[in-house]
């Protein structure tokens, strides 16, 4: 019959039916379906089954080969599946087509969703990009039928290619709507297979425990992981209840609730704790669902569960890091924090009053730097063993960190029952502490905040237990004291005072004065100690006896200090020239500006002049606690030249060792010896065996606060080389010292 180009035979939507065979087809039709659903039940691949389908067909339309093309993951190109009779060349040439009108027979099929049938692929637009394979593989008719998935989707094509210029017969027509239908079920069947598989090997391997039961809730299945976590394998708990793996701490109102979810919901899940095979007990997070069958009644449940039991132990050792001390077990800053917020919230509630106590351990610092901090450590995981023994049932110790612990008293009747915990603190840390076989002393300083006498906040009864801490430690030390609103309005001064003494170098409110340093034999003047003053524009004369220990505190002192150090060198330059190369000015330093990378050395030198310009007055404490660091900048001045006092010699925890290890020119003996001295006084005593030592030693002696001609003439007396005081002149200007060098001569 023939056609023009592009005509095509137009079926109807429900094929064409065994009617429109001859006997002969219907018989050829029939033995087709019978071969195919033997290769099916014989368990061929996907592939192979294809392949068999093509042959088949192959054999009823002679001179013409058959091929299978599917789509890709994307669903944008086709490519060939199977096609045993087409050249490898062709294959080649068909896969990566992209659906279109110009695709030939398969990508209109796959693009249109519909049968596509050429007649003559030589002329057919729609063989236009596939032109050339036509020619190349003699290609003269192309019938296509799209394969359809589940849901109707198209996968794919089956088709026809046939080496003649030709139109399909009914009969024809019927042998691609075989393929394409059996092809798209043997492909839904792979892919389901595919699934299944994938399903059978996510159960087997995962690595949560899996359950299923029954509609009755006895076990069917369980997974590999199911048996690693409980112990139990399959043929032990088959046909069981899942209740075999109760551990019994979960009541039947736990149960009830369970259920009652997966009734309502088909789902649950919440933690669990349950019983292994061994009798070991262990948290699991456990989801059921409730699987329905195809009658969309209940069939089976799925567990599955995951061991908390690793979990469990990081929470709790990430838990016990964050909120208790690592050295001493006690409870750390933040859950102190914790504690006291909930302690408050009851006393609140209650009615009631609670103790802060802050308890601060005396001079551990100077312990720690002496026997080393491992034994520091050691020391104070027994100090907290100590007072955690004495802590009440209901109280709460804390370790805040460094050498500081805190006590939260709760429900306190009086205040008697507060003072006797702190006594009992100072007396249980006054006992020695036996450590390595040497023994080891402490005391500390313990202040107390009340609530709600004193504050009602965390923060400000925190600041004033600190504060009555720190009243404690000015009294003396190894006492306990009360918070006061003195107490209070004296911090307050405090940081009033820090606060200014940050400005005060940037707004040039300090100045030095001068104190005569006088040689006693002679009354000549040429030394002078540089002191500094601090004129507040509103406040009038701050004290350094005020400032000074705040500069320490907040780290001021080192740039103050730095302060004082150039205009002493600048002063010394001076008088230098007016009175003579040998005048020398004398320059407290703070142990903290040791620490420090000033270049004192390079001032001097940069400004001409030689160290021993410059005395540089230190305390016993700085060369107890001497370092490295302090050691070499030491010994950086005697090489400089520049001399060095021991000022309030004698004050201190003396340790003479350190007059030998170090090159010390003075020794200044502190006016607490001077100021009751006397003729047969043990002062006097002290005094000269003072100066004997030094001279013994090489080094002179400057007395300080010497305020009477009896304490000068007993000291001259002595051997006493220098002496200041108010006897020879209170502290002065640049304008009255160089006034009194004058009249001096």
């Amino acid at each position: 019959m023939q056609t023009h180009p592009g005509s095509e035979f137009q079926a109807t939507n429900q094929g064409v039916e065994y009617m429109a065979l001859d006997c002969g087809d219907q018989a050829r039709i029939l033995q087709l379906q019978q071969d195919i659903l033997r290769l099916v039940a014989l368990g061929y691949d996907a592939v192979e089954v294809c392949r068999q389908i093509c042959l088949l067909e192959e054999q009823l339309l002679p001179n013409a080969v058959a091929s299978v093309m599917l789509l890709d993951d994307e669903g944008q190109r086709l490519h060939v599946f199977a096609a045993p009779s087409v050249p490898v060349e062709g294959v080649a040439q068909l896969n990566g087509l992209r659906p279109g009108p110009g695709a030939g027979s398969c990508g209109n099929a796959v693009f249109r969703r519909e049968p596509v049938f050429v007649e003559n692929t030589h002329t057919d637009p729609r063989w236009e990009d596939l032109r050339q394979l036509a020619c190349n593989f003699n290609i003269g008719a192309c019938w296509s039928m799209p394969i359809r998935g589940k849901g109707g989707r198209v996968i794919g094509s089956f088709a026809l290619s046939s080496f003649e210029h030709r139109l399909p017969s009914p009969f024809h027509h019927k042998l691609l709507e075989i393929g394409a239908f059996i092809v798209g079920i043997v492909l839904e069947q792979r892919r389901a297979n595919e699934q299944l598989h994938l399903a059978g090997k996510v159960f087997e391997y995962s690595t949560e425990g899996i359950m299923i039961t029954d509609a009755g809730n006895r076990i069917v299945s369980v997974n590999r992981a199911f048996t690693r976590i409980t112990g139990y394998a399959l043929d032990q708990v088959k046909g069981k209840n899942p209740s075999l793996l109760s551990a019994g701490r979960h009541g039947p109102a736990f149960y009830q609730k369970m259920w009652q979810s997966l009734a309502a919901n088909g789902y649950w899940q919440g933690e669990i704790w349950n019983k292994a095979r061994d009798g070991r007990v262990y948290p699991e997070w456990l989801s059921i669902t409730a699987i329905n069958g195809g009658d969309g009644k209940l069939g089976h449940y799925l567990g599955i569960f995951s061991d908390l039991s690793d979990k469990k132990r990081s929470d709790e050792i990430i838990w016990r890091q964050a909120n208790y001390d690592a050295l001493t077990g006690l409870p750390n800053r933040n859950r102190f924090y914790d504690r006291l917020e909930q302690a408050i919230k009851a006393a609140l509630h209650n009615g009631g009053r609670l103790a802060l106590l802050l308890i601060d351990l005396d001079h551990f610092k100077e312990v720690n730097d002496t026997v080393g901090h491992a034994y520091g450590d050691a020391l104070l995981k027994a100090a907290g063993e100590r007072l955690q023994a004495c802590a009440g049932q209901n109280s709460v110790l804390a370790r805040l960190g460094g050498d500081e612990f805190t006590l939260i008293l709760p429900d306190i009747a009086d205040n008697a029952c507060v003072e006797q915990t702190a006594q009992t603190f100072l007396d249980t840390l006054a006992a020695p502490f036996v450590l390595d076989g040497a023994a080891s002393y402490l005391s500390a300083s313990i202040g107390i905040a009340l609530f709600p006498d004193d504050a009602v906040g965390i923060d400000a009864l925190l600041k004033y237990a600190d504060q009555a801490m720190y009243a404690a430690k000015n009294q003396g030390r190894n006492a306990w004291r009360y918070f006061t609103p003195a107490l209070q309005i004296a911090a307050e001064h405090r940081s009033r005072t820090s606060s200014d003494l940050r400005e005060a170098l940037v707004r040039d409110q300090f100045h030095l004065v001068y104190q005569p340093i006088v040689e006693l034999a002679t009354g000549r003047i040429r030394k002078a100690e540089a002191l500094i003053r601090w004129q507040h524009p509103q406040r009038g004369f701050i004290s350094p006896a005020e400032f000074i220990p705040l500069a320490e505190e907040t780290r001021l002192i080192r740039e103050i200090g730095g302060w004082v150090f150039e205009r002493a060198v600048e002063q010394v330059a001076a008088w230098q020239a007016a009175y003579g190369a040998d005048f020398q000015i004398s320059v407290n330093k703070s142990p903290l500006q040791f620490k420090g990378d000033e270049d004192w050395v390079g001032y001097l030198v940069g400004l001409g002049l030689s160290g021993h310009s410059i005395v540089v007055e230190i305390t016993e404490g700085l060369l107890l606690d001497a370092d490295e660091q302090v050691s070499n900048k030491l010994l950086a001045f005697r090489d400089a030249g520049i001399q060095v006092a021991i000022d309030d010699f004698g004050t201190g925890y003396s340790s003479l060792s350190y007059l030998k290890k170090f090159d010390i020119d003075y020794l200044k003996i502190d006016q607490s010896f001077v100021r009751n001295l006397a003729p047969d006084s043990s002062d006097l005593v002290l005094c000269e065996a003072i100066v004997t030592m030094a001279h013994r030693l090489g080094m002179q002696v400057i007395a300080e606060g010497v305020e009477t001609r009896e304490q000068r003439d007993l000291l001259s007396a002595a051997g006493c080389d220098f002496a200041q005081g108010y006897w020879f002149a209170k502290p002065l200007s640049v304008a009255d010292f160089e006034t009194m060098l004058a009249k001096v001569g």
